[in-house]
């Protein structure tokens, strides 16, 4: 599953258009992690190999293999493999509301989509075995990951999805209040932040740029990323560097003391130590080895 950023800094969908707002990916966590982000659209996530782990700044969820997931709008999360476990391989489904809503304040969008859009307690909601609603959803998951194998299967997908819909607004319900209520107001301090990062990571950044971006002090800047994502800002800079070097190694045949100039890094052997501390191995056995997994 490949991210971009788009100009508002919130994940940009690679395949999701507005003429048909859905699209099907293949997320394997084997040789990466899906980086903290977020987006507007829907997603629902079913684990075909492996295991998963799901954290948000409220929480943290493993899924196994079977098992599925559904993340709410604008929930800032990122996904990674369980250490000593099968890393993990998901089929993903992402689609924007409007695909279920129609147009605006429909009774579809006000009825059914409003209350699961704006239930500040629902980040994710899990689909286990044991549960007889909850394999149901499992059962149209595999199915709807079966119908993007085939050709004109829009209205089906659509369809399908409002199922799926149902069945989530059900296990609210069973649910009642269940949850933690997000922190709205740290949630968008540290996606202004982050969202400064990821447009500057290229240039040099200092902690007082990156807490101005959010009109925060240097202070209140580093207790909101440690409250979020347990990690510094620069942490996150580095990581976010790291991933931005990941592809231009695996995409592209730019020689490897550019491609750290090119993610931030003044320093060739400094930017070789950060990359094999995280990665496990140099960029230039990471680039040989993505290319022979092809």
């Amino acid at each position: 599953m490949k991210i971009r950023v788009k100009g508002n800094q919130n994940e940009e969908i690679e395949g999701l258009f507005a003429d048909y707002p859905y699209v099907f990916h293949i997320a394997d966590l084997r040789d990466t992690k899906v980086p903290w982000h977020w987006h507007e659209e829907l997603e629902f996530d079913y684990v075909v190999k492996g295991t998963v782990r799901v954290v948000t700044p409220n929480d943290s969820y493993v899924f196994r293999i079977g098992e599925g997931f559904f993340i709410n709008t604008n929930v800032l999360s990122t996904m990674e493999s369980v250490k000593g476990e099968r890393p993990g391989y998901m089929e993903s489904h992402l689609f924007h509301a409007v695909l279920l809503g129609g147009h605006f304040k429909s009774v579809f969008e006000t009825k059914y989509l409003n209350p699961v859009l704006h239930n500040k307690k629902l980040e994710i909601m899990g689909f286990r075995r044991g549960n007889t609603e909850q394999e149901e959803m499992l059962r149209k998951l595999t199915q709807l990951s079966d119908l993007q194998r085939k050709e004109n299967t829009e209205f089906q997908t659509r369809n399908l999805l409002s199922e799926m819909w149902i069945l989530v607004m059900q296990q609210m319900k069973n649910e009642g209040n269940k949850g933690l209520p997000v922190k709205r107001v740290n949630q968008e301090r540290i996606q202004t932040m982050m969202a400064f990062i990821q447009q500057n990571y290229k240039e040099k950044i200092s902690l007082e740029d990156i807490a101005l971006s959010a009109s925060v002090s240097r202070r209140e800047c580093l207790r909101c990323f440690q409250s979020c994502i347990h990690k510094t800002p620069y942490e996150y800079l580095q990581e976010y560097r790291i991933e931005a070097a990941k592809k231009l190694l695996r995409d592209t045949d730019i020689p490897v003391m550019d491609v750290a100039f090119q993610t931030g890094f003044t320093d060739g052997a400094y930017f070789g130590k950060v990359f094999k501390n995280m990665c496990g191995r140099t960029p230039g056995s990471y680039r040989k080895n993505s290319r022979e997994e092809l």
